[in-house]
């Protein structure tokens, strides 16, 4: 019990060694019409030429991260934390589909209750007009039928179709809901799975050639498209249109809470998300990753009051990935690779 002690109080350190650069929100959600539309037509600075005049403070906040990245890195390679947490971790594995699964149904569902595809910047009505009625009861069934596992791969289909309609819409900015696409893939490759209406009826019956052939891809499938959807949502609120990000510090105050000026506060942010968004898609630090995005993701929903059900697929996706853990395609089983299990822990 003390060495967990020891290493739940080293967590806490490399949590609040980043949390200056990490207080930031989807701001298309916290952001009023006017203000998205003011920051998105209005050039916006480079949050990088902030970087002259925070010299000192950009190089010690960069050490701090190195050194939190690097302990992180210690603990998730070690042989005594592999000893204590392996067991746990290992068995909870097997719950990755069925997290995956629940979790694109759920954020189905909810798009469909509250009229709007995945975020509430898009709402049915801007996509198929007069059809938003349809569209939402059509959305509600769909979330329900791949909750309950029942001909998930069908519509997980129809839910493609859908994300390729709504990427026709809104065409790049549709990378901010990579994440989604990466769920219906995944959905598509490895069906309903355990714990399900199909499973029931086939008897547990084993996957046919083709899915089983496509089955190890399904979570390199779903780290990257959800690496992409935490990269470019950053990059685009936080360098493309940086004045979302400026309008959110200065509409909250966040200087008041840190103390950098806006636009260093916005590159920090940029940065630290940017990085977590490549470690999801290469897989490097997967588990530790994934709960620190969990972490700030609850403290982004209790400071700034947002909506929650956006956000559904966000921690949906982080347990999944948790609990699946680490495979021959990411980063950190090539540069780790046990003899024993084959995969680091953490």
């Amino acid at each position: 019990m003390n060495i967990i002690r020891r290493f739940s109080i080293l967590f806490v350190f490399i949590l609040a060694a980043c949390a200056p650069f990490t207080a930031s929100a989807h701001e298309v959600y916290v952001l009023t019409p006017a203000e998205i539309s003011s920051a998105v037509s209005m050039p916006s600075p480079n949050p990088f030429t902030a970087i002259p005049s925070h010299e000192l403070q950009f190089l010690l906040w960069g050490a701090i991260s190195a050194v939190a990245i690097l302990v992180a890195l210690a603990i998730s390679v070690s042989k005594l934390f592999e000893r204590i947490f392996d067991p746990l971790l290992m068995r909870l594995k097997k719950y990755a589909p069925l997290i995956g699964r629940l979790t694109l149904g759920i954020s189905l569902l909810a798009s469909g209750y509250y009229h709007a595809l995945f975020g509430p910047e898009l709402p049915l009505s801007q996509l198929v007009g007069s059809a938003a009625g349809p569209l939402s009861v059509a959305l509600m069934v769909l979330g329900t039928l791949i909750v309950l596992g029942f001909y998930t791969r069908w519509m997980a289909g129809i839910a493609l179709c859908i994300f390729a309609l709504a990427v026709f819409q809104d065409k790049a900015y549709m990378l901010t809901y990579a994440n989604y696409l990466g769920e219906i893939i995944l959905s598509l490759i490895l069906g309903s799975g355990a714990y399900s209406f199909d499973w029931i009826i086939s008897k547990n019956k084993k996957p046919g050639r083709i899915a089983a052939a496509w089955e190890p891809y399904g979570f390199l499938v779903l780290r990257v498209f959800y690496g992409t959807a935490v990269f470019f949502a950053s990059f685009y609120a936080k360098f493309l249109h940086s004045n979302l990000a400026l309008y959110t510090v200065n509409d909250y105050h966040l200087t008041n809470y840190f103390h950098f000026t806006p636009l260093f506060l916005v590159l920090g942010a940029f940065i630290v998300e940017a990085l977590l968004g490549i470690c999801f898609a290469t897989g490097f630090e997967i588990r530790m990753a994934a709960l620190f995005f969990t972490f700030f993701l609850t403290l982004s929903l209790l400071f700034f009051g947002e909506v929650v059900w956006p956000h559904i697929v966000l921690f949906g996706v982080n347990i999944a990935l948790f609990c699946h853990g680490y495979d021959r395609y990411t980063l950190e089983y090539a540069l780790f690779e046990r003899k024993r299990k084959g995969e680091p822990v953490l």
